[in-house]
C-alpha cells in the first residue's frame, strides 16, 4: 500500500467517485456514467447524491489550469457561457 500524504485527507467519497468522473468524462466519455452506476450499485449509494458533486467538483478542477477542459468542466459546473 501507498499513502501519498500531500493529498491525504479524510472527506466524503461520493466527492471521490465524482472527481473521478469528471477526469472520466474527459477521457472516455462513454464510460464514465457507467463507472458511477457500477459505485452505487455496489455501495448502495445513489446515482444523484454522486452528481450533486459536480458543481464543486468541476469548479475545483477548473483551478488545476487543465485549459483544453474548461468548456467542459463549467458545462459540469452548471456554469454557461
Amino acid at each position: 500500500m501507498i499513502v501519498d500524504w500531500l493529498d491525504a485527507c479524510c472527506g466524503n467519497p461520493l466527492a471521490d467517485v465524482c472527481r473521478a468522473y469528471v477526469l472520466l468524462h474527459h477521457a472516455m466519455p462513454d464510460q464514465a456514467m457507467g463507472y458511477v452506476e457500477a459505485y452505487a450499485s455496489v455501495t448502495g449509494s445513489e446515482v444523484s447524491a454522486i452528481l450533486a458533486w459536480l458543481p464543486a467538483i468541476a469548479a475545483a478542477r477548473l483551478t488545476e489550469g487543465v485549459a483544453n477542459e474548461n468548456d467542459e468542466l463549467l458545462q459540469l459546473a452548471g456554469v454557461s457561457r
